[in-house]
């Protein structure tokens, strides 16, 4: 199980490095993204950074609901029994967050085709301003962080108990944990109208990838004892 959340851990790093990568030239590329006509012009032009980021984001995803279930196979003999409320919510942020980033390469440009069309302007409007995420009042944002905010939980326990394993784990688990708090506190954020706080989505997801660091470093020693 260690050599697994080992290469599950680099595969994680891997695709959250890549996911800050795309995320910043494809913000780099957008230019002003003040009102809606301005996010509706920058999505319209589907090119492929658009399609590389969310398909990116995807496997993110799926790569952290496996990273999560193997940690808590890995924590389980030692740990109390109820740690498993913290892999209860994992398939929940997995359903949201695939339905909000798959969505967008797929509902979207379906969208931004019928706005095109004077007599389905209007409608595509309406759910464009439901769906797409770079939009931040839309539905799709809010569910993509409050997903994140639900993987806190499980990120928050099971750094807990990483902190009691020592060596880099320790670190990692501390990081792991930070993380979590730092999601939770962007939902809280993103529901009271902080900006401030809303940003601990982003301030999370660097967490955990600067987690993934000791984390890798200490599955990969427990694999080599």
């Amino acid at each position: 199980m260690s050599k697994l959340l080992f290469t599950l851990s680099l595969v994680c790093l891997v695709l959250t490095a890549l996911w800050v990568t795309l995320l910043i030239l494809d913000m780099a590329s957008a230019g002003t993204l003040e009102t809606f006509e301005q996010v509706v012009a920058h999505a319209s032009r589907l090119h492929g950074l658009f399609y590389a980021t969310y398909l990116n984001a995807a496997l993110l995803t799926l790569a952290a609901i496996a990273f999560f279930a193997a940690l808590y196979a890995w924590l389980k003999p030692t740990a109390p029994g109820w740690i498993v409320i913290g892999l209860v919510f994992v398939p929940i942020y997995g359903g949201l967050n695939l339905v909000a980033y798959l969505s967008q390469v797929t509902l979207v440009p379906a969208l931004v085709t019928l706005r095109h069309d004077p007599q389905t302007t209007t409608t595509a409007d309406v759910l464009l301003r439901l769906t797409l995420q770079a939009w931040p009042q839309s539905a799709m944002t809010f569910f993509n962080g409050l997903a994140y905010g639900i993987l806190g939980i499980p990120s928050i326990l099971y750094g807990a108990r990483l902190w009691q394993r020592g060596g880099a784990l320790r670190w990692g688990g501390l990081l792991l944990a930070l993380n979590g708090a730092a999601c939770i506190l962007g939902v809280i954020g993103s529901l009271a109208g902080s900006a401030l706080l809303s940003q601990g989505v982003m301030v999370g997801g660097f967490l955990f990838l600067v987690a993934m660091f000791p984390l890798a470093w200490g599955f990969w020693k427990a694999d080599h004892p």
